[in-house]
């Protein structure tokens, strides 16, 4: 691990303490711009106010279908559910209350895949604890290049991970903004290897794929500051998260290693019709890492446009920017873009080995109480795209 990293990391953390709070910013509501529409009484604003309640009443109540076909899945079917919520108050408006969130996805391919995923974030105690719950269990492939920031395209070939864990942390409010919390993790990869032979891979440059299956163990704590006026779709303020993780056999883990995370995003609107969101995110690991867990680029919240794990290592930082601007009524849209790199050590990082992403989506709001959007994203990197449809905001 990095000395001057844990510094920077702790001054940033200083830092942010001392900053302003932002839990009392209001945001605006697509239901108060109609009413404040000068036509208000018209047929055609009834109408579209109606039928927003009846799509966010569908949304609350009924999983959204998801569809897709891939060479390595044949086709995808499956639903995702996503419930946004304020615990502890009658007023779903009530910004003063930072809000909960459970989500849960499953889906079965042709190819008999599966991967099922159930998170929660709980905040109660008027903002005072949180606790967050992740469940995951997959049986599904993913594209695998190697480790560096230097890995070929040609190099790619189908990697089987067959996953089992859970992870739950607890946190308190320990002043008015800061949250500190204990997390553990446990991961059991019954197998990782290649698809197409369980001993041979596809490509002879990956050996010895199945010495990174085996259980996982951590034990750790996080720091963050929720300075948000709302953090699934944020307009002013800050947040900043650090989290330490220790997994080594004193817990019952069958690999040894450290992974610190910094997590820092600011959020400013100028004016009503733009809000700026920037973001940035490291990661850095030391000890016996398998290959599934090394830091990890791309994905479809940080570096869109860049396959999720093309880049590994142990180490790995990530920036983006985004410009978010209203389009009409619950209708909104994004332009984004964004730079990382993977490396070793921090000591081998180069500005002209950064990768770059760009690209743009279009946002729909579905719970105008908690200004939850569904988004739709279109990311391309070295010429490639990839699209994203999932809830909330990437930041």
């Amino acid at each position: 691990m990095s000395f001057k990293v844990l510094m920077i990391t702790f001054l940033l953390l200083f830092i942010s303490m001392n900053t302003s709070s932002a839990f009392n910013y209001e945001s605006a509501n697509p239901k108060d711009t109609i009413k404040k529409k000068k036509n208000v009484n018209t047929d055609t604003t009834a109408k579209l106010y109606k039928f927003n309640k009846k799509m966010e009443r569908m949304v609350k109540y009924f999983p959204l279908p998801i569809v897709s076909f891939s060479s390595e899945t044949n086709w995808l079917i499956g639903l995702t559910k996503f419930n946004a919520f304020r615990m502890g108050t009658k007023d779903q408006t009530d910004t003063t209350i930072q809000p909960s969130q459970i989500t849960a996805t499953a889906y079965f391919t042709l190819n008999k895949q599966y991967k099922i995923v159930a998170e929660s974030r709980l905040m109660f105690g008027q903002n005072k604890y949180i606790s967050d719950t992740e469940l995951l269990f997959y049986d599904y492939p993913a594209n695998y290049y190697g480790t560096g920031n230097d890995t070929k395209r040609e190099d790619e070939f189908l990697l089987d991970v067959v996953r089992y864990s859970a992870t739950q942390s607890f946190g308190y409010n320990i002043t008015s903004e800061l949250y500190i919390a204990l997390k553990y993790e446990i991961a059991s990869f019954v197998k990782v290897d290649s698809t197409r032979s369980p001993v041979t891979p596809i490509n002879p440059k990956f050996t010895n794929l199945k010495d990174n299956e085996g259980l996982q163990s951590g034990l750790g704590f996080t720091f963050s500051r929720e300075g948000r006026d709302n953090r699934f779709n944020a307009k002013k303020g800050s947040y900043l998260f650090f989290e330490y993780m220790n997994y080594g056999k004193w817990i019952g883990s069958e690999f040894g290693y450290n992974t610190i995370t910094l997590d820092a995003r600011k959020y400013y609107t100028p004016f009503k019709w733009l809000t700026v969101a920037g973001q940035l995110y490291t990661e850095v690991k030391d000890g016996d890492i398998p290959i599934q867990s090394l830091a990890q680029m791309g994905g479809d919240n940080r570096m869109r446009g860049v396959y999720n794990g093309r880049f590994r290592d142990k180490a790995m930082i990530e920036s983006q920017i985004e410009a978010r601007i209203p389009i009409w009524w619950i209708f909104g849209g994004v332009v984004f873009a964004g730079a990382g790199q993977s490396f070793s050590d921090y000591s081998n990082f180069s500005w002209d080995r950064t990768k770059i992403a760009y690209g743009a989506g279009l946002r729909v709001m579905v719970n105008s109480d908690t200004q939850t959007n569904i988004r739709f994203d279109l990311g391309v990197h070295d010429s490639h795209p990839l699209f994203f449809f999932t809830f909330s905001e990437a930041f």
